[in-house]
């Protein structure tokens, strides 16, 4: 897989062959051009990160930071990897987190302009669960966004705190990108 734009633009990084469905470099073009295609001063937060293909992409674009938080040892493994590999001047900090993206919610205490989070599809109650950890720990800033990967098929259900922004579909995938909702702000 190659990052689309930005410093790294056309830079290559390994994708571990278990357990990983990296987000497509189309629906990624996608993603962040609807984010402006910047990510310019952004403190990113990049759930699930699997092989970090969305927190790179940011990571490429501007971003200040970027905290990717995967569970998997051997794919925690390979993003580090890969993040050490990719490093170069003119890129912002890292960090590669060992833990389970919600449980690290619980007690991460940071705040982050934008959310990247692509769970595994069939993981239950992921879409709730990750919602419902972002806004009762005030993980996002004022203003602050939330991109969410899903199958395409199926129902979901949106927890009444949040407001969904943009729905796409791109073949088997849909993206979602939410914000708190506004009626709920003081």
């Amino acid at each position: 897989m190659r990052i689309t734009s930005g410093v790294l633009k056309n830079r290559r990084f390994n994708v571990p062959k278990e357990e990983v469905r990296p987000t497509m470099e189309s629906v990624r073009e996608a993603v962040f051009s609807a984010l402006g295609g910047s990510c310019e001063g952004l403190k990113v937060l990049d759930l699930f990160a699997g092989s970090g293909a969305l927190g790179l992409e940011a990571w490429s674009r501007g971003a200040e930071s970027v905290t990717f938080v995967e569970k998997n040892s051997s794919v925690w493994k390979n993003l580090r990897e890969n993040i050490q590999r990719l490093e170069a001047p003119g890129l912002g900090g890292t960090r590669c987190i060992k833990a389970d993206a919600v449980r690290w919610l619980e007690r991460s205490g940071e705040r982050f302009d934008l959310v990247l989070a692509d769970p595994p599809y069939d993981l239950p109650n992921a879409l709730q669960e990750t919602l419902g950890g972002i806004a009762g720990h005030s993980v996002l800033t004022d203003g602050g966004r939330v991109v969410y990967e899903l199958r395409s098929k199926g129902g979901f259900e949106i927890p009444e705190e949040w407001e969904i922004l943009r729905d796409k579909t791109y073949g088997k995938t849909r993206v979602l990108m939410l914000q708190p909702n506004r009626k709920d702000r003081p």
